[in-house]
């Protein structure tokens, strides 16, 4: 539990950011399936702020792991050599195309023709920053991360936890009370069970495989017990979500409430999976 304690940056950072960026997966599809007026348009633009702050406060958090903050930009320097640099890389990306289009909007300066290519791009990079920060953890070095199933946990965790603030931000703007939106919601219910289904091997698999491992120090095993409480607790945050997103896209009910205790959910339980991440840390030296 040290070695999670001593990534907890890193852990707010591994849950806020891809969570927020899987909210504009949603945004996208809003964007280029509902014809909404002016109106519509600058409530759904206000709050996006929603999501973007998540992403903010993940990368403002990120900062804090770093011994020395002010030399982050020597980390691009290795752009194409060193899995961490290319996360920032694609990460600084995503961020600075979510902020231009999060500011253009509620500048009004989105036009319907602009601003669906440019939701559908900034969806794009939203998914492939959740790709590319699986992909830092996998280091030779760290055997207990070294695995294909860690990115795959990252872009679902991206699409289960964010799906619900995207339709949070939809809700609250009004958007969803269209008769359009039943493709939205179908379509939202659809990623939640993609990023459900996806979690949920991936996680089995990795855990699966930390039984195999081994050091001088430390078996795998003894590293995966002590988390296991927070993995049940995180699978049945995942199960809540999907019955909340299933009532708040299919039910009668208002779905901002759902939304909004589905978001809160998908943030605890993606964040139990990050913390249980680091606490299996096993570096080959030990």
């Amino acid at each position: 539990m040290e070695a999670a304690l001593n990534e907890l940056p890193l852990a707010i950072f591994t849950t806020l950011a891809p969570l927020g960026a899987g909210a504009f997966v949603v945004l996208a599809v809003a964007a280029c399936s509902l014809k909404l007026d002016g109106d519509a348009l600058k409530a759904v633009d206000r709050f996006s702020l929603i999501p973007a702050a998540l992403v903010l406060v993940g990368f403002i958090a990120s900062f804090f792991h770093l011994a020395a903050p002010l030399h982050a930009v020597g980390v691009f320097a290795g752009i194409g050599h060193s899995p961490l640099s290319n996360e920032i890389a694609v990460g600084a990306v995503f961020f600075v195309a979510m902020a231009l289009y999060v500011i253009l909007g509620l500048a009004g300066k989105l036009t319907p023709k602009v601003r669906r290519p440019f939701a559908a791009v900034v969806a794009v990079l939203a998914l492939v920053f959740a790709v590319f920060t699986g992909l830092a953890y996998m280091m030779p070095t760290i055997p207990s991360w070294n695995s294909p199933l860690v990115p795959i946990e990252m872009l679902a965790m991206a699409l289960l936890g964010g799906t619900p603030v995207g339709m949070l931000a939809l809700s609250l703007a009004g958007a969803l009370e269209k008769r359009t939106s039943h493709m939205v919601k179908s379509l939202a219910f659809m990623l939640v069970l993609i990023g459900f289904v996806g979690s949920a091997v991936a996680l089995v698999g990795h855990f699966d495989m930390l039984g195999e491992l081994w050091s001088p120090a430390v078996a795998g095993a003894t590293l995966a017990d002590p988390v296991m409480p927070f993995m049940v607790a995180a699978a049945v945050c995942a199960v809540i979500v999907a019955v909340l997103m299933g009532v708040a896209c299919f039910g009668k009910k208002n779905a901002t409430v759902f939304s909004a205790v589905a978001s809160c959910v998908a943030l605890a339980g993606v964040f139990l999976v990050r913390f249980s991440f680091y606490a299996v840390q096993m570096s080959i030296g030990l």
